[in-house]
């Protein structure tokens, strides 16, 4: 009977190698995209930041600026999200939506033969427009500039309320 099991796993394993695959098995277990990583699915991109709705919305708009998009504001369906529409060279629809208390997504969807890369460079500005909130050790007294290995874990802390966390910004 186990041998059986063993097969059938290195059979579904193998399979999934062979078609391009091989991360399948995996997924489940590596959960949703975090903070810093870009998630395509066809024309339409992911980016979870760990900032408040309106400070991130305030760093797209930054960005459009710095970038010289010509910016059209849409009327959101509720107060916890923001629409932006892009027109001339890279036309782009930005969504900015709240996910949880200081978690925020933003969505951008791009034409057919939109630019990924543009995009890229779209969310690398709103990284440098967020500002960078100092993390407090309160167990050593003394602060720093989280590191991105420690900002999910730092999150998750946060979150839990942990008594030896603290975060002044």
């Amino acid at each position: 009977m186990i041998k059986r099991i063993i097969l059938i796993v290195s059979l579904f394993l193998a399979a999934s190698i062979i078609s391009g695959c091989a991360a399948a098995p995996i997924l489940p277990v590596l959960g949703a995209s975090y903070q810093g990583y870009t998630v395509w699915k066809g024309r339409e991109s992911t980016r979870y930041y760990a900032s408040n709705l309106e400070t991130t919305y305030e760093a797209v708009t930054q960005s459009c600026e710095q970038l010289k998009l010509d910016t059209v504001i849409q009327n959101p369906a509720s107060k916890n999200e923001h629409f932006l529409e892009t027109k001339g060279n890279h036309p782009m629809r930005i969504n900015v939506l709240f996910v949880e208390i200081n978690l925020t997504k933003i969505v951008i969807t791009i034409d057919l033969f939109g630019d990924k890369q543009y995009v890229e460079l779209f969310y690398k500005t709103v990284d440098n427009n967020i500002p960078k909130k100092e993390v407090i050790d309160n167990t050593q007294g003394r602060s720093s500039y989280a590191s991105f290995p420690q900002k999910q874990y730092l999150i998750k802390r946060w979150c839990t309320g942990d008594e030896n966390f603290g975060m002044a910004g």
